[in-house]
């Protein structure tokens, strides 16, 4: 069958665009990189199948370069992510009329075997030299442009330093960053997670913050893309797990145990380290590793699948669980899954909160989670927002309940008082 494209590595396309910036300014000349995120993908492969998806991507890289000009290049930089890159550009007209273009495209239906679907995508677009003079940060401010882009009708925007964009240019982000780790400027908030089949807490999932002593909090959709192309990511990582370790302690003791989860970024298995930090941390606090979850997506694991594989049975031999987020992104075979040291398996809160509107949706959680069972696995539902839902899953057999019927995220402080009224009640 055939594949897509190839996801080409940050290092390798940070380097590609290095040495075009260094051919574009020795001739005056300009370029742009339009960044293109397919909408809702996850949600594609689950409800029509990994191999429809293949063929999504395939065609979808074929439209790009059917779109490009011969001297343009149409790259994969993740799961569902492609950078076209328009040499010699001419203005920004030239790069807005390529995203028109390229909409324009989509809206003929993407035919795949028997099936016709609509795809969806958001273009964030940064231009070389007006909008970074380093590969780095044409590569942040194009990020920045994505996310933004999503919210937009139409969907794609041209990097600015206006408020709701972060200016890579003028904040020096990177450095602050580091001195976020250092100063402790970081902080956790913890969502409850409930066991459906006890009404016992079940514990919760950290969510890192920045407070930001001069702008305040940052968005972590901002940040931690930043985080990643800085490489400090394992820095906060680092932070995220230590912190994580030591207020899971501070816990009133007739709650434990319980457990925290915590995010881990795809970056942080393109490092060392990672095993050697978390046995510290809690040879330090003296925390059961018990009591760690590490979250992980799909698509962490696709660029090298066999050392992520051995690092997860590495950290699952140590005790710390593993869970399984944002099921459906990026496996194209169940041979895949099944050779993942997990524990767990997180239902995305897409699925969830359109349960009781959407029957496909439904359907999809419902056998979710027998397959997740009859793996092994216990099912975390994430994005609860009434007792329906919470009821539904109940019925269905799910293990662990999170979302805002269950609670809000909150600070340490206000999550022990969470526990307690909680254990007085059940």
């Amino acid at each position: 069958m055939e594949t897509p494209a190839n996801i080409i590595g940050h290092d390798h396309l940070e380097e590609k665009l290095s040495g075009l910036m260094e051919d574009h300014r020795g001739r005056g000349a300009e370029f742009a990189i339009l960044r293109i995120g397919i909408n809702k993908f996850r949600q594609l492969n689950i409800n029509h199948g990994y191999r429809i998806g293949n063929g999504v991507l395939i065609e979808f890289y074929n439209r790009l370069n059917a779109l490009a000009r011969n001297r343009d290049e149409v790259i994969r930089v993740g799961c569902a992510n492609f950078i076209l890159i328009i040499k010699d550009l001419h203005n920004e007209g030239h790069a807005m009329l390529a995203a028109i273009k390229l909409l324009g495209d989509l809206e003929e239906a993407f035919k795949i075997t028997d099936r016709k679907l609509k795809i969806n995508a958001g273009i964030g677009i940064a231009i070389f030299p007006d909008h970074g003079l380093e590969s780095g940060t044409l590569l942040i401010n194009s990020e920045a442009a994505l996310i933004d882009a999503r919210h937009r009708n139409p969907p794609y925007i041209i990097y600015s330093d206006g408020p709701n964009q972060i200016d890579a240019t003028s904040w020096d982000i990177g450095s602050e960053l580091q001195a976020a780790i250092d100063l402790d400027q970081f902080e956790l908030y913890f969502q409850p997670q409930v066991n459906l089949k006890s009404g016992q807490a079940f514990g919760a999932e950290a969510l890192l913050r920045w407070k930001h002593p001069d702008r305040g909090y940052v968005r972590p959709d901002y940040f931690i893309p930043i985080a990643e192309q800085t490489n400090l990511i394992d820095g906060i990582t680092d932070w995220t797990i230590r912190a994580a370790l030591r207020l899971i302690m501070d816990w009133p003791v007739g709650s434990k145990p319980l457990k925290v989860s915590v995010n881990l970024s795809p970056k942080v298995f393109d490092s060392e380290g990672l095993i050697e930090s978390i046995q510290n941390s809690a040879a330090i606090f003296n925390a059961n590793l018990n009591h760690l979850t590490l979250e992980v997506t799909e698509s962490a694991l696709m660029e090298d699948m066999s050392t992520g594989i051995s690092i997860l049975k590495e950290l699952k031999s140590m005790g710390v669980n593993i869970s399984i987020d944002d099921f459906g992104t990026g496996f194209s075979s169940m041979n895949y899954f099944k050779n993942i040291p997990a524990n767990e398996l997180k239902i995305d809160q897409s699925f969830v909160s359109n349960m009781l509107e959407n029957p496909m949706d439904m359907h999809i959680v419902r056998s979710m989670i027998s397959m997740a069972q009859g793996f092994g696995l216990k099912v975390v539902a994430e994005g609860i927002e009434n007792g329906e839902t919470f009821d539904l899953l109940k019925t269905f057999g799910c293990d662990v309940a999170q979302g805002l019927y269950v609670s809000n995220p909150m600070p340490q402080d206000k999550f022990i008082e969470w526990l307690e009224q909680y254990n007085e009640v059940c």
